[in-house]
C-alpha cells in the first residue's frame, strides 16, 4: 500500500444512502429466504424420516444434492439455466430467495433430523401412553425439546446465509455489496467501501449470533 494513502471517509457518506439501500434488501433478502428454509428444512427432515422408502429416499436425495452444488453454481444456473431450459423466468431477488432457501433446506434437513432423533425414545411412548396423538407427540413433546438442540446450529446457518446472500449480486440484485461495487466504480476508492461493508457484516453476525444466544438461553430456561 502506498505509505502516503490515506482513507477517506467522506467518500462512504457521500453515497451511504447507497449503501443502505443495499443492506435494506440484504436483510430482506436473508430474512425471507431463512423463514423459507425453516419451513421447507422440516418438511424434508420429516419425510427423510418417514418409514415409506420412497419418501425418504426422496428427501435424501433433496439433501444430498442441494448440499453438493455450490451456491454460486445454483444461482446462474437458475437464473441464467432455466429460461434456456424450461422458459421459466425469475425475478433476481425472486431468483436469490429461491437458491438460497432451496440450498439451505438441505443443511437445515439434518440439523432438524439431527434434533429429532435425539429426544429419547421414552419421552414418545410416554406420551402415546398419555393417549397423544402422533401429531400431538410432535408438537408438544418431541419438537420443544429438539429445538432446544438445533437452535445453534440453527443461528450458525443464519449468519451463513447473511454472507452468502453477497452471491447474488452476480444476478444483478443490489444488495450491499453490489451497492458497493458500483460505488468504487464510480469513486475508484475501493478500501474505504470494502473496509465500510466488511464492519457492516461484522455488526450484523454480532447483532444474529447475541440473539440465538438469548434465545437458548431462553430455551433452556
Amino acid at each position: 500500500m502506498d505509505p502516503h494513502f490515506t482513507f477517506r471517509w467522506d467518500v462512504v457518506a457521500q453515497r451511504w444512502d447507497w449503501l443502505a439501500s443495499g443492506l435494506g434488501i440484504t436483510v430482506y433478502l436473508t430474512v425471507v429466504s431463512m423463514s423459507v428454509a425453516l419451513v421447507l428444512g422440516l418438511i424434508i427432515a420429516l419425510l427423510r424420516m418417514a418409514k415409506f422408502k420412497p419418501v425418504s429416499l426422496a428427501a435424501q436425495l433433496y439433501i444430498d444434492i442441494f448440499r453438493a452444488i455450490p451456491l454460486f453454481v445454483f444461482i446462474i444456473w437458475l437464473y441464467y439455466g432455466l429460461p434456456i431450459v424450461l422458459g421459466i423466468n425469475f425475478s433476481p431477488l425472486m431468483a436469490g430467495v429461491i437458491c438460497l432457501s432451496m440450498q439451505y433446506a438441505g443443511w437445515l434437513a439434518e440439523i432438524y433430523r439431527a434434533g429429532i432423533s435425539a429426544v429419547a425414545k421414552g419421552q414418545r411412548e410416554a406420551a402415546s401412553s398419555l393417549g397423544l396423538s402422533s401429531v400431538q407427540t410432535f408438537r408438544d413433546v418431541v419438537f420443544p425439546q429438539a429445538l432446544r438442540l438445533i437452535i445453534p446450529p440453527i443461528g450458525n446457518n443464519f449468519v451463513g446465509m447473511l454472507k452468502d446472500s453477497s452471491l447474488v449480486s452476480v444476478i444483478g440484485v443490489f444488495e450491499l455489496v453490489r451497492q458497493a461495487n458500483l460505488a468504487v466504480s464510480l469513486t475508484f476508492r475501493p478500501f474505504e467501501f470494502y473496509t465500510t461493508i466488511a464492519l457492516v457484516y461484522i455488526v450484523l453476525t454480532r447483532l444474529l449470533s447475541h440473539s440465538f444466544i438469548l434465545l437458548e438461553r431462553r430455551q433452556r430456561a
